[in-house]
């Protein structure tokens, strides 16, 4: 780097370091940029980019961050140092975890940790850990998360260097962070506080607003809420002079929740749209989404249901994409009530329902044994070493003493190899037994996986062949009868032209118009058989050719209800689902001398849910499921076969209702 690119280099960092204005750092920081992207790169190039972004990141700032990160993508690339690349990847997938990018988060991060075998870099490998478990926290995994940070504690407890156990302070606190949020308060307390005891590190200033949010956040869920103000007002104060837009956002966000826990509402929904706005400037769409669904709350209490609206649609829009569903959830049960307040009972209705269906059923308790186990694990690996640091020096004193005595050196360490030997052989034959029954176990388990495959694909070609019999057979009376009747029909209306007397004959008007009817009958045995319409216009339009065909029949009236299906389905899975409901409406028909039937269609991204009700007599489903019926056997073959789940339930009396589940990959 030439002696101009020098001075602009260090003048930058001083601006940006040394805490001047704004505008002159970001001037200093714009020149430094455009001489390392105009010139020839190297390595230089890339740490002033890395300096910009450091500058931004510190404030929050992730767009720009993410500008000049992506910048030092090619310029790493051209030069092949697998170093500086490595660093850039991480960086990479740091700044789209805190924007909420997950999916390229995951890539990045996973880059970075490939190139690990290619270097020797501890620090890096730390941070990358550090990063996973960010990542993993940020979607409510909270057991891989700390996983990671275990990795990284044993990393750091492991090395001597004074670099990387700087980093110790982050891992105690994401270790707190994630217990915390497992509800093992007083466990997460004690590694914050931790953490809060260590001084003189990176960024310290940042961590520790974190800490203290942290430990504010449990104290108040153990409704201690004096103490939690403490901290919460100890956080307040380390923010203020950082300008750090995404931390001032969490700083807000702590501080509705605290004046929510109290009862100043107002206090707590000006908060709320407060870290609403620095999210939106941020780019943060993840806590965005949950200030919304806060905002959308606390507008409904105060009576405001039109701001209400607005931010319970925004919350619910953002869950759907970043697949939060706890915050649908949330978000459906406010325009629920929303609904309901304005007398909108079918929207309410709906509503209730997309809530219930998106509603997380998962607790947290499998999780919770997970990092209890990890804790346990890290801690007896702690205590391991202990032991065997105590055992080493123990055994330096021993040889002091064997020194003294020869002969007893000999014979204990000739006791000592036959116990060992012994424990060796009797070890290794364990181990050959347990491997044994591994791997017949394994054997076994490929045996039923085998079978199970060869049910699927022989389940898969039966209703092929079904499929394609009906199609031909329906091609044939199509083409073959129905042409047939078409030319007799003809020869009819010749014969009548040619002798008009014919005309006046009883015999003759019965012929012709049984014929006409014989090749009506004909067109629709072809039509059920594998209609047009479904081929040509797809599922919902043949659906409701079907149930306005059967309800023309004044026997039964078949209404339909689509959600969802604005997109056409595969061919083989949209005749598969059509069958299924012919089958039930044959069915219906037949056996439960209903009334009314009611077909419901809910798509949910890649989700189906079909629903066939009656009012009919029903039946004891017990009873059905000791005596399989055919049609019955069919339809769930047919469920079977697009990997779906089907339950019914069923009264006598009561009507029925044939509930069915599909994941539908097209």
């Amino acid at each position: 780097m030439n002696r101009t690119k020098w001075l602009l280099f260090l003048f930058g960092l001083f601006f940006c370091l040394a805490g001047y204005g704004q505008q002159s750092s970001q001037r200093y920081l714009d020149s430094l940029y455009a001489i390392a992207f105009k010139s020839a790169p190297d390595s230089s190039s890339v740490k002033a980019f890395t300096l910009v972004q450091r500058y931004y990141f510190e404030r929050g700032q992730y767009d720009s961050t993410l500008k000049y990160a992506l910048l030092a993508v090619p310029v790493a690339e051209r030069l092949k140092n697998i170093k500086a690349l490595a660093r850039v990847y991480y960086n990479l997938g740091l700044i789209y975890t805190n924007k909420t990018d997950y999916a390229n988060a995951r890539h990045y991060l996973e880059e970075a940790q490939n190139l690990m075998p290619q270097l020797n870099d501890t620090l890096l490998q730390v941070n990358i850990y550090n990063s996973h478990a960010l990542l993993s926290n940020y979607q409510s995994d909270y057991s891989t998360a700390v996983e990671y940070l275990l990795k990284a504690a044993e990393i750091i407890n492991q090395s001597s260097s004074t670099e990387i156990k700087q980093t110790l302070p982050q891992v105690y606190g994401n270790i707190g962070h994630n217990l915390i949020a497992e509800k093992q308060y007083e466990k997460g307390i004690e590694y914050e506080k931790k953490a809060l005891l260590i001084k003189g590190y990176p960024s310290e200033a940042r961590y520790r607003v974190m800490l203290h949010l942290d430990i504010f956040d449990a104290y108040l869920k153990l409704e201690n809420h004096q103490t939690a103000k403490a901290y919460l007002d100890s956080a307040i104060q380390l923010n203020a002079p950082l300008e750090n837009l995404h931390l001032s956002s969490m700083v807000f966000s702590n501080q509705a929740y605290y004046f929510r826990y109290v009862k100043d509402y107002s206090s707590a929904l000006q908060a709320y749209l407060e870290a609403y706005r620095l999210c939106a400037e941020t780019g943060n769409e993840y806590m965005k989404s949950q200030m919304g669904n806060n905002i959308a709350e606390m507008y409904f209490q105060a009576g405001r249901y039109d701001e209400a609206m607005k931010y319970a649609l925004e919350a619910n829009d953002i869950g759907k994409r970043l697949k939060e569903y706890n915050v649908v959830t949330a978000s459906y049960t406010t325009l629920k009530q929303l609904a309901a307040k304005k007398a909108d009972y079918k929207k309410a209705l709906e509503y209730a329902t997309l809530s219930q269906q998106y509603a997380d059923s998962v607790t947290n308790r499998e999780t919770q044994k997970t990092v209890l186990s990890l804790e346990a694990k890290y801690q007896h690996e702690k205590r391991e070493k202990e032991i065997t640091e105590l055992t080493i020096a123990n055994t330096q004193k021993e040889m002091e003493l064997v020194k003294r005595n020869r002969l007893l050196l000999v014979g204990g360490i000739s006791v000592f190899a036959v116990l060992l030997v012994l424990g060796l052989l009797y070890k290794n034959s364990k181990q050959k037994q347990e491997l044994s029954e591994r791997e017949q176990a394994l054997q076994q388990e490929k045996i039923r996986e085998l079978e199970r495959q060869q049910q699927i694909v022989s389940l898969q070609s039966m209703i092929n062949g079904q499929e394609a019999e009906r199609t031909r057979i329906a091609r044939d009376l199509h083409d073959g009868l129905g042409g047939l009747f078409s030319t007799i029909k003809m020869y009819f209306s010749a014969l009548q032209h040619d002798e008009p007397g014919l005309a006046g004959k009883e015999l003759f008007q019965k012929s012709y118009t049984l014929v006409d009817s014989t090749a009506e009958e004909v067109r629709r045995i072809a039509h059920n058989m594998m209609p047009e319409v479904l081929m040509k216009l797809g599922l919902v339009n043949a659906l409701k050719d079907l149930c306005a065909s059967t309800s023309a029949g004044k026997l039964l009236t078949v209404s339909l209800e689509v959600h969802g299906m604005d997109s056409r389905l595969n061919t083989s899975t949209e005749v598969m689902l059509f069958r299924i409901v012919q089958e039930l409406l044959n069915n219906i028909m037949k056996h439960a001398r209903a009334t009314e039937a009611i077909i419901q269609f809910i798509r949910e991204g890649n989700r189906l849910s079909v629903i066939v009700e009656d009012n009919g007599r029903g039946f004891n489903t017990q009873e059905a499921d000791a005596q399989k019926h055919a049609g019955l056997e069919a339809i769930e073959s047919r469920v079977a076969y697009l990997n779906g789940k089907m339950s019914i339930d069923s009264q006598k009396d009561a009507g029925t209702t044939v509930m069915m589940d599909f994941l539908i990959n097209n």
